[in-house]
């Protein structure tokens, strides 16, 4: 795990601990869509953020699924 993920694991940590499970669920839910559509400005060419801060981005978008997946209820 690089430094990029080990720092959302610990934000994500952090929203938790404040906050709660359902928090830190709603708070990685957001970063993925507003993440993926950063990355999605970037690539029309509308967005300087998403296309200087991509990879960084992308680190973050799968801390976030990875959280998200692990605590899907099941059906």
């Amino acid at each position: 795990m690089d430094s990029e993920e080990s720092r959302e694991w610990a934000r994500i940590a952090f929203v938790a601990s404040r906050d709660g499970e359902s928090a830190a669920k709603t708070f990685a839910e957001q970063g993925v869509g507003q993440y993926e559509s950063a990355i999605r400005e970037a690539d029309s060419g509308g967005n300087g953020y998403g296309a200087a801060y991509r990879e960084s981005l992308l680190a973050s978008i799968r801390v976030y699924r990875q959280y998200l997946q692990e605590r899907k209820s099941p059906r």
